[in-house]
């Protein structure tokens, strides 16, 4: 009986191994941020100041809807371009309303072929089956970085699709991304969408500005 019972323990632990394996695999990169974040090592730090910065405003968004107005002219211009502080203006008024309002102090940094949304989010909004095991970690709110590329979709949406999260100093799998895209926009596809005139047929993303190209068909 009592080598059964030792061979059952065993089976036991390697059991409780294996899980741990599978899900110490799954979080490695959220199990390392977690290391850096008890350690103080953030790792380098983002060179923000080559980057375009931008704060969402009612000043800045009147100027983005001004150019889009004239992007939606029949005779509009060919090209218009919106700065950091219009593009995050935008971005922010895109926002689900619960999505904006689980967000404080949101900046967008732009970047080649990609921008990034910073703020500071209401973990609450993400879910535990989200989170994972982060859940029992993290504050009532933290810092987030949502990151990606954007195109047109279709005429009078753009779709910004995030490939890189991190929440405070854990970075999350890239299967992981789209889930917690859709778990703070109420969307279903890991896709931020942003409206545009239905005359946009490309956009461009520079450190310098977001461009809107108009539709050439």
């Amino acid at each position: 009986m009592s080598c059964l019972r030792n061979a059952l323990a065993g089976v036991g632990c390697v059991t409780v191994l294996a899980a741990a394996s599978v899900a110490g695999y799954q979080y490695r990169a959220q199990l390392v941020g977690a290391v850096r974040s008890v350690t103080g090592d953030r790792g380098a730090t983002r060179a923000d100041t080559a980057q375009g910065v931008g704060w969402p405003s009612e000043t800045a968004l009147r100027a983005a809807r001004r150019k889009e107005a004239a992007m939606g002219r029949a005779r509009g211009p060919a090209f218009v371009v919106v700065t950091a502080d219009e593009m995050a203006a935008l971005v922010a008024a895109g926002l689900d309303p619960l999505a904006r309002a689980a967000l404080d102090s949101l900046r967008v940094i732009l970047g080649p072929g990609r921008f990034a949304l910073e703020a500071q989010v209401r973990t609450s909004r993400l879910g535990r089956e989200v989170l994972g095991p982060l859940a029992g970690v993290l504050a009532e709110r933290e810092p987030l970085r949502l990151a990606g590329p954007a195109a047109v979709a279709e005429p009078g949406r753009v779709a910004w699709r995030p490939d890189e999260v991190q929440l405070r100093a854990f970075p999350f799998p890239a299967s992981l991304v789209p889930r917690l895209v859709d778990a703070l926009t109420g969307g279903r596809d890991g896709i931020v969408p942003l409206v545009v005139p239905s005359t946009v047929g490309d956009v461009r993303i520079r450190p310098d500005g977001v461009t809107f190209y108009r539709r050439t068909d």
